[in-house]
């Protein structure tokens, strides 16, 4: 199951053109890692809770683990692999297999708006140990991606900003609220690869 599955997800990466954002002076390039796993309920994606902190343009959100591109970084694959260690204790180079990336995302807050996030799939190939730094991560979940998928765990909500009708794309797990661009780049997962699971 898994290898057919992995290998149409990889397949459908590999044909399809990614969307890039134009960048300018002010952009910040950052990338986010989505990490799958398979287990006896099928297949689940991990997300983490960021902690509350005023000073945390994402305090409190839902999101996947990830963070600015650093000049130690070759390439925008490092990075995500860099920050779901720092902030998971998750070593994807040893324990998981890069499937490619999604297309380009900006924040819809106009104060993180010069983000430029690039979204990361993996899939991991062994157990592994959640091994969370406290500063960065309150709490970290893997959800089911039949729960995901199913419509009573998502809504679309309809926001004005800036003149602009912007789709929000909302998932409930638990207390839990996925949402802003973790919920944009979710959508787009299921959308591409939602039929696989």
């Amino acid at each position: 199951m898994e290898k057919d599955t992995i290998k149409e997800l990889e397949k459908i990466i590999r044909t399809r053109d990614v969307v890039k954002i134009k960048k300018n002076d002010s952009s910040v390039p950052a990338a986010v890692m989505m990490i799958l796993r398979e287990g006896e309920l099928g297949y689940s994606m991990l997300f983490i809770k960021r902690p509350e902190n005023r000073d945390d343009i994402f305090s409190g959100h839902m999101a996947f683990p990830g963070g600015k591109v650093k000049n130690i970084d070759k390439n925008k694959f490092e990075t995500a692999i860099r920050e779901t260690l720092e902030e998971t204790g998750i070593d994807l180079n040893k324990s998981g297999r890069i499937l490619g990336e999604l297309d380009e995302f900006h924040p819809n807050n106009p104060r993180a708006d010069q983000y430029v996030v690039t979204p990361c799939l993996s899939i991991l190939k062994e157990d592994v140990k959640l091994n969370l730094n406290i500063s960065e991560v309150a709490e970290a979940m893997w959800i089911p991606i039949t729960h995901l998928k199913e419509i009573k765990n998502q809504e679309i909500r309809i926001k004005e900003r800036s003149g602009k009708r912007i789709e929000d794309f909302v998932y409930y797990y638990r207390h839990h609220i996925i949402w802003g661009m973790t919920g944009r780049i979710l959508s787009q997962f299921l959308r591409l690869f939602g039929h696989l699971f």
